[in-house]
């Protein structure tokens, strides 16, 4: 009995059944443990990827970047909306920018703000933001946005070890002779934009900042007239670009139609143009300001323009007593380039009109009364003076607070100019605000 119960414990098949079993308990732990260990490394991989990344140990990179991200926005992740090409000269280029800040604020990214010269709003130009205008002033007229400089975004796409992914946006007048007519609209539109090569972001100055731009998109104003267009292309705008999970949006903006609602305030200049035009306007006091925009005039007739205009300005003194003339013009009168990028032919006839003006009338620049001494002393300047610039915005500021001021009739220059209008307008409210010394809106001198 005893040495069958031993033949029963002993039994070979019974033991083969325990180690097999064992064996196939093992077998299914190491697999489990297989699965989860991959599990981890994909889901690390996974993070990895999305971050730009492959390395798992490199996720020392994501913690810098997050510090990166802290220093410059206050958040772990930066978002940002970059409308590095304004299109226009200062005027409308500033009613263009802030005009934008409505998509800024829609999208809630921080609004990065190019630089500026040659009186262009623009990433390639040479100045800071704050070479035209008073940052902090424009932070308190925009409280619900976060802006930064051009040159502050540099630096922060400079310190991060993973360039930001990129969205490129092109927004495109439909009907202008430099929108590519095979792609016009008749419609508001988006649509999948062109990749561009190196050699045009280069020329457009986007090269200088460590972006990965991924994706292109074109929006389109469409060529037909649509009622409360403005109000419309902002809900369209902010539908398409909400959801961009892009860290950055590029604008390229050629459109001048007016692609949002208009904001009847001017981005706040510098404080040391301010001081310039207060030098000049409490120098002259009281003053006639004289805005010719030649650009555009019947160019025959230009001497003939001088003449009405000295014999406007001589009777003018009889009847107002004032002797101080200020003249603000896109004539070249500091040698080199006209004051306008549109102003492409200075000849014979606005040299003469010009002279005649000097010869009888004794009038007053910014050359003449050596406005921006400082600049001008430093060669690093040279190009902002040589032809339109910082001195556009000081005509303007003289224009405005002038006793009585003067613009050409039909024939003799640009009749239809938002740098006269916005002049005018200024004009009218400081008037309407009681201010006695403002004599006129504006006056067309005589007819040619």
């Amino acid at each position: 009995m005893l040495k069958t119960q031993n033949q029963s414990i002993c039994n070979p098949q019974q033991i083969k059944r325990i180690i097999l079993f064992i064996l196939y308990t093992y077998i299914i732990y190491l697999i489990i443990s297989s699965i989860s260990n991959t599990n981890e490394k994909l889901e690390k991989v996974s993070l990895s990827q999305s971050a730009g990344i492959n390395d798992e140990t490199d996720f020392d990179i994501i913690k810098h970047d997050e510090k990166v991200n802290l220093k410059y926005c206050g958040e772990k992740t930066c978002n940002f909306m970059f409308p590095y090409f304004i299109p226009e000269q200062e005027t409308r280029a500033n009613l263009h920018l802030r005009s934008l800040t409505f998509l800024a604020e829609s999208l809630n990214r921080i609004m990065v703000l190019p630089n500026v010269g040659n009186s262009r709003i623009d990433c390639c130009t040479k100045f800071p933001f704050e070479f035209y205008y008073d940052l902090e002033k424009m932070k308190k007229m925009f409280p619900s946005i976060k802006f930064m400089t051009q040159q502050t975004f540099k630096e922060w796409t400079k310190e991060l070890l993973i360039k930001p992914d990129t969205l490129h946006t092109w927004f495109i007048e439909d009907g202008r002779n430099d929108s590519y007519s095979i792609r016009d609209h008749n419609q508001m539109a988006v649509e999948p934009g062109v990749r561009y090569e190196k050699n045009l972001l280069s020329k457009l100055c986007i090269n200088q900042f460590d972006l990965k731009i991924s994706d292109y998109m074109e929006f389109h104003t469409g060529i037909g007239h649509v009622n409360d267009f403005e109000h419309k292309m902002f809900n369209f705008f902010t539908e398409n670009l909400k959801d961009i999970k892009s860290p950055v949006i590029l604008i390229r903006n050629r459109s001048r139609r007016q692609m949002f609602p208009l904001i009847e305030e001017q981005i706040p200049f510098a404080p040391h143009i301010m001081k310039q035009a207060d030098e000049i306007i409490n120098k002259l006091q009281s003053y006639y300001c004289i805005h010719w925009r030649m650009e555009q005039g019947i160019l025959e007739k230009m001497p003939k323009c001088a003449e009405n205009l000295i014999e406007t300005i001589n009777y003018l003194k009889m009847t107002e007593e004032i002797n101080n003339v200020y003249l603000a013009t896109d004539y070249p009168i500091s040698g080199g380039k006209s004051a306008s990028d549109t102003f492409y032919s200075v000849r014979k006839e606005h040299r003469i009109a010009i002279q005649m003006l000097n010869s009888t009338l004794n009038f007053n620049t910014w050359v003449s009364l050596n406005a921006f001494k400082e600049f001008r002393n430093d060669k690093k300047y040279d190009s902002e003076f040589s032809s339109s610039g910082i001195h556009g915005i000081l005509d303007k500021l003289v224009c405005i607070q002038s006793d009585y001021f003067l613009s050409g009739p039909k024939d003799c220059c640009r009749i239809r100019s938002t740098y006269t209008r916005l002049i005018s307008e200024e004009r009218k409210d400081l008037i309407e605000n009681g201010d006695n010394r403002i004599r006129n809106v504006i006056t067309r001198w005589g007819k040619s």
